[in-house]
């Protein structure tokens, strides 16, 4: 199979040193870490081999200025068609804090020398924007148009400290708040050269990762249940993530939880959440026995969005999009205090958008039982100190509710020198284009929907 056979690309990147550029690529068994000479930076594209490996490609290029030799894609990324061709905003000598815009020359035509562009439309859903071409209602390309609000935020952190840094870096996402402040928590840990976190704070964090895990499935099923006309079920479900965002408040203080894995913030007591545990078991039962004969349901997720296998381990998919597709992919799994809580991968095979509905339902009650369980077991946990930190390149991969979350820091003299973080949603957003291909225009929202998308966490 596939999947035995070639090593599944995780991330891409680069970083400059003094006299040359370092490029590492993230791969499941191993890294690989290659210099480019710098004054005429090539580096050779392995898109042909990874597919998702062509945004990682372009961004480089926008990033350092670095030539992408035998790309089939060689357009901007994270630039816009007025950003200064010759700057290269993650090299060391950029500082400025505005650029002047090139100015671009518009194409005009004359009666006998014509571009003709179209049927196109623009497609925007929340703050994401898309760009489709269709025939009658049938799609016939469609293109993710990432990085539509870039933020700089790689270059404005380093020369930070990892406390100033943190901050943040919480913030890059607010559905997958709680997974990237762990994720950094678990950078701080090992430079801090600590072997582990006390149990109480492990069994603290397990509980809030899986209620984020919990709130975004409600909202990706509500949104699903919308663009399919199933207003009862979008009610349903709003319903549901509106008190569970305000149990969050309660426990946290902020319905995103931001700061919540603070080491030295004060008590929270996890049993403030018992009476939502319980309701919201109680309310998904009844649904689901409701809509186990709701065929209309089921014929309107059927076959929508299908991915398939192969093109999922080509792609290197991660999350609950590589389980439709019955992949056993799930960094939960290596997790001892998950095995302890006999955690098992919900799996589906038919990688359609009633796959990824059915797995948000099996992933929630699962989220509920490891929740219950930290309830039982939860004591009190006490402020702890990590202290100073040691120089070094550290790498941390966190389940977020989208999917496998990679982050990286390099610390020189307790400093950030290179912060680089892959979000699921770069991986996978960059599969629609095939997933959406030949199906009704009707049907985009739901299948963009089905996937658990982030693009604030791409525009870094």
């Amino acid at each position: 199979m596939l999947y035995t056979i070639f090593m599944r690309l995780i991330a891409r990147f680069a970083k400059e040193q003094e006299s040359y550029f370092k490029i590492i690529t993230v791969y499941d068994k191993e890294v690989i870490e290659e210099k480019i000479n710098k004054l005429k930076p090539i580096l050779p594209s392995i898109a042909k081999k990874y597919p998702t490996a062509v945004w990682f490609e372009r961004k480089i290029t926008d990033d350092f200025g670095i030539e992408i030799l035998h790309s089939n894609d060689k357009r901007l990324l994270l630039k816009h068609e007025h950003f200064p061709r010759d700057v290269y905003p993650m090299r060391k000598s950029f500082s400025k804090p505005s650029l002047e815009y090139a100015v671009k020359d518009i194409y005009t035509s004359t009666e006998n020398n014509r571009v003709i562009l179209g049927p196109t439309v623009p497609y925007h859903l929340e703050s994401s924007q898309f760009q489709l071409f269709n025939r009658d209602t049938d799609i016939l390309h469609f293109e993710v148009k990432p990085f539509y609000k870039y933020r700089a935020i790689e270059k404005m952190v380093e020369g930070m400290s990892l406390d100033e840094a943190k901050p943040i870096v919480s913030r890059i996402s607010g559905t997958s708040t709680i997974a990237y402040q762990l994720a950094y928590l678990d950078i701080q840990v090992q430079a801090s050269q600590r072997r582990t976190l006390p149990s109480s704070i492990k069994i603290k964090n397990m509980f809030f990762l899986e209620f984020e895990r919990i709130l975004n499935h409600l909202s990706d099923l509500g949104f699903m249940c919308e663009f399919i006309d199933f207003i009862e079920g979008f009610s349903f479900f709003t319903k549901l993530l509106e008190e569970g965002r305000e149990t969050m408040s309660e426990l946290t203080g902020h319905r995103f939880a931001f700061n919540v894995i603070d080491m030295d913030r004060d008590f929270i007591d996890l049993k403030n959440s018992y009476d939502f545990i319980r309701y919201l078991e109680e309310e998904l039962f009844w649904f689901e026995k409701w809509i186990k004969t709701k065929y209309s349901l089921w014929k309107e997720l059927s076959q929508e969005g299908v991915i398939l296998q192969e093109e999922a381990l080509r792609f290197g998919l991660v999350g609950l999009v590589a389980r439709s597709v019955n992949l056993n992919l799930d960094r939960r799994a290596d997790d001892k205090l998950y095995r302890d809580y006999a955690f098992v991968v919900a799996q589906e095979e038919v990688g359609d958008a009633s796959a990824r509905f059915k797995i948000r339902l099996t992933e929630i009650h699962t989220s509920l039982e490891i929740m219950n369980r930290a309830l039982e077991l939860e004591n009190k946990v006490l402020p702890f100190f990590l202290g100073s930190f040691k120089d070094g390149e550290y790498y941390s991969y966190i389940e977020s509710a989208g999917g496998e979350l990679m982050m990286y820091i390099e610390i020189k003299n307790e400093k950030i020198e290179r912060f680089f973080v892959r979000d699921p949603s770069f991986l996978n957003a960059q599969i629609l284009s095939r997933c959406v291909k030949g199906n009704n225009i009707d049907s985009l929202g739901l299948i963009i929907k089905s996937m658990p998308l982030s693009f604030s966490a791409n525009d870094l």
